[in-house]
């Protein structure tokens, strides 16, 4: 049997706080779903109920995301593999999408009354 060393200790302890923040984190996303951008340097708030078009421009191009029925989803972008636009439709607040080559970010936030993204009367 191997005892047990401070490291070991301080690894543990470590993992623990990460986990409890990260509880924390998401249990305080909190009122209307909205869809949070990053690109370029700055950051765009749209809401997920309104349903629009948006393109943002990064190093190899421009990334073009779209909101629809309470959903986002990137549509076109210039990046060599797609893998955004593979990524589909997310829903959820906590989900997101990135487009790595473009240095786009796509994130929902907000919390959902009645637990689904589709009653989004409040």
């Amino acid at each position: 049997m191997q005892k047990v060393r401070l490291g070991d200790v301080i690894i543990f302890l470590l993992a623990t706080l990460l986990i409890v923040f990260s509880f924390t984190f998401y249990k305080g996303l909190s009122g209307r779903p909205e869809v949070r951008v990053r690109a370029d340097g700055g950051e765009w708030v749209y809401d997920l109920a309104a349903d629009t078009t948006a393109t943002f421009k990064g190093p190899v191009g421009e990334t073009t995301i779209e909101i629809k029925e309470g959903r986002v989803r990137v549509v076109d972008s210039d990046c060599k593999n797609k893998v955004c636009i593979a990524a589909g439709w997310i829903s959820s607040p906590g989900q997101w999408i990135i487009c790595l080559p473009n240095n786009v970010f796509v994130r929902l936030e907000g919390s959902l009354k009645g637990g689904t993204i589709d009653d989004l009367s409040f």
